[in-house]
């Protein structure tokens, strides 16, 4: 079993679908996590969800429900297990680049045989990752992470511009491995003194080139489990009726959400308490009226 973190559209059963890639792909254990950290729409070509280079890949678990962080300085993801095949899927739907996970999967086969260990490739990956040097900040360790990723196994992946698989650790009371998605380009290639911008809705919306309608719900739709999605819908009104028409459909697909999604047993059983801790609520006031 594999940990996979979601963050932007992977952290509804609604985004999961949305791809004929993933589509239907089985989602096992469920559950809040944090980091700290900035993530938003990206400013390059499509403006999907990313992350900034201050990005710490240490995580931790979070109680449904347990209080949600207001400094500003956090985000709450979806992490859930999936079959270790269906990582090609992941693979696809991500576009990480061509033959990458054979490549890691290669590297982990022989490191395994080496050393005489059965780790996953998520905890086989955290192996590149310099969590031991304390004084380098955040965006140094990605980048580092990168460069010795691409030492060991292929060096074109310091040079792609799409997500590539990028381990974490989840806190808890056994630390826990996973993979997460970021893109290359963003932070940690394209300026070492100033975190890359990352965009709000209502500034992508008003982009020269926003996405697809569909990919704001399946972001916020992550709220429907209780995960707070505060910092995606800032920048929206909670009074500007034009919220509604940027992110359509919403009343209907909340219950489409959770009724897809009843055997997620960590977010209980009460929509209303899960979307009032997302913050669902509080930009859309007039939801259910």
């Amino acid at each position: 079993m594999i940990l996979i973190i979601g963050y932007g559209s992977l952290m509804s059963r609604f985004g999961i679908d949305r791809k004929q890639s993933t589509r239907e792909i089985d989602v096992f254990n469920p559950f809040i996590v944090r980091f700290n950290g900035f993530r938003g729409f990206n400013t390059i070509k499509d403006h999907y969800m990313d992350i900034g280079k201050n990005f710490n890949p240490v995580g931790e678990q979070v109680n449904i429900n347990g209080a949600i962080d207001e400094s500003g300085n956090s985000f709450e993801c979806l992490a859930y297990y999936i079959n270790d095949e269906d990582l090609y899927k992941i693979k696809r739907r991500e576009g990480y680049p061509a033959e990458l996970i054979d490549k890691i999967k290669d590297s982990l086969s022989n490191y395994n045989e080496k050393n005489n260990q059965d780790i996953n490739i998520a905890t086989f990956l955290w192996n590149f990752y310099p969590y031991q040097e304390g004084k380098a900040n955040y965006h140094n360790k990605i980048l580092r992470y990168r460069k010795n990723l691409g030492s060991y196994v292929d060096n074109n992946v310091i040079n792609q511009t799409c997500y590539i698989p990028h381990p974490i650790k989840v806190k808890c009371q056994k630390n826990k491995f996973g993979l997460i998605s970021i893109r290359t380009d963003i932070g940690a290639k394209k300026d070492f003194n100033n975190d890359i911008r990352l965009m709000t809705i209502s500034e992508v919306t008003h982009s020269k080139s926003p996405p697809r309608e569909s990919y704001f719900l399946e972001c916020i739709l992550g709220g429907v489990h209780g995960i707070d999605v505060r910092d995606l819908l800032s920048g929206l009104n909670p009074n500007d009726q034009e919220k509604y028409c940027i992110i359509k459909n919403l009343e209907e697909k909340i219950h489409e959400e959770w009724n897809k999604t009843q055997d997620w047993i960590f977010h209980e059983d009460d929509l209303f308490v899960n979307l009032k801790r997302s913050g669902i609520l509080e930009y859309f006031p007039n939801l259910f009226s």
